[in-house]
């Protein structure tokens, strides 16, 4: 049975029975969730992917530089909406565009 340690523990992937499971801890609870993936590598990214799904609802105001669009040399989202230049990165919760990194 192979397992997975990621995020400081907060993200455990593991198999059961050749199906791969995530368990993510949020503030609140642990959620398992049983994934699509039958190899490692694919189990990994998806939980990866649910993983910043998670913590960008869990967050209650997410800012600009938290997305994984967000280039840090440039300031500036990579995307090119307006919203992140000089706005301090609080347009976030509109965002549609929205990733946590």
């Amino acid at each position: 049975m192979a397992s997975y340690r990621f995020h400081a523990g907060r993200l455990v992937i593991f198999d059961r029975d050749a199906t791969w499971f995530a368990t993510i801890k949020t503030r609140k609870e642990a959620i398992e969730l049983k994934l699509a993936a039958t190899a490692a590598d694919a189990a990994i990214l998806e939980a990866e992917q649910l993983y910043a799904d998670a913590r960008g609802v869990t967050n209650p105001k997410p800012y600009c530089w938290q997305c994984v669009h967000w280039e840090p040399v440039a300031s500036s989202c990579g995307l090119g909406f307006p919203e992140g230049k000089r706005s301090g990165g609080r347009f976030a919760n509109q965002c549609s565009a929205f990733w946590a990194d």
